[in-house]
């Protein structure tokens, strides 16, 4: 009997290490900054899956609008080359925002090295994307 019931609480133990980690991506907001629509839909689908929550976003402007006023994302992807406000852009008045400044920011982009902004990035994945590596990038500042 004494063997049988460490059988279980292995099993549980298991079970519940299973269950506590999409619980611990459920708490972690990811906001997507990305202009093509069929992309940032495609993206929020992939990361959802995952457990993560997900504010989208089609340019900077619309993302600082909300950001500044809700609650501030853990994790942001951001793309370098949108209308209206672009990923420079977003990253100059990001760095003015105590708030936001703080958060951990992965650019998604097909930008040459030399055509990226390099203040305030933490990461760079490059389009096309490896889904694996946007989620390895979004779990390292998701803890």
């Amino acid at each position: 009997m004494t063997v049988r019931l460490r059988h279980v609480t292995r099993v549980q133990t298991r079970k519940h290490r299973a269950a506590a980690k999409p619980a611990a991506a459920k708490r972690c907001l990811v906001a997507i900054i990305e202009d093509d629509a069929e992309f940032r839909g495609m993206l929020r689908e992939l990361i959802e899956e995952k457990q993560y929550r997900v504010v989208a976003f089609g340019n900077g402007a619309e993302a600082l609008a909300t950001l500044r006023d809700e609650v501030v994302p853990d994790v942001i992807l951001l793309d370098v080359s949108m209308p209206g406000m672009d990923g420079f852009d977003f990253l100059r008045f990001r760095n003015d925002d105590p708030r936001l400044a703080a958060v951990p920011v992965v650019l998604v982009t097909n930008a040459k090295p030399h055509e990226r902004p390099t203040v305030g990035v933490n990461d760079v994945v490059r389009k096309p994307i490896d889904i694996d590596e946007i989620l390895f990038a979004i779990k390292r500042y998701c803890v």
